[in-house]
């Protein structure tokens, strides 16, 4: 009785981990999609902000790259400041979702932010951290008001 068990939960594990390896999504209702081609949360903004014509702040970062770390101090203070003028779209390289998101972008270091203007077209690039006062000066060269 005890095998029969043990062989039932492996096959549970190696079924959940095949699922889960193929992309296969967890929670239908979710907006948020694997890299499978769908189309994740981050490219949607992306795309509406575009639409709305207004200029958006991609940052690319992880959790825990000190300098990432760093960066999405600055993305955070700025956030309440250009509310409603820049859409903040803060993308973790290490979400799968977001993978399809990184290779469009050709993220290959991290923090990268891009800046699109109100058309969607890349105004500026970096990788690394840039100081608050800095990137200030970016968003508001582009701030769309309401």
């Amino acid at each position: 009785m005890k095998l029969k068990a043990v062989v039932l939960i492996l096959l549970v594990a190696a079924l959940a981990a095949l699922l889960a390896a193929k992309g296969i999504r967890t929670n239908p209702g979710s907006d948020e999609y694997t890299s499978n081609g769908a189309v994740s949360q981050s490219a949607k903004l992306i795309r509406q902000a575009g639409q709305d014509g207004k200029p958006a702040w991609l940052l690319f970062h992880s959790k825990t790259c000190q300098s990432c770390i760093e960066m999405e101090k600055v993305f955070n203070t700025l956030k309440p400041e250009f509310e409603g003028k820049v859409i903040f779209i803060d993308i973790n390289v290490n979400n799968p979702a977001e993978q399809d998101l990184c290779a469009e972008y050709k993220i290959q270091y991290i923090p990268t932010t891009y800046i699109l203007d109100s058309a969607g077209n890349n105004t500026f690039d970096y990788v690394g951290v840039i100081q608050v006062d800095d990137m200030r000066a970016k968003l508001k060269a582009l701030a769309v008001e309401e």
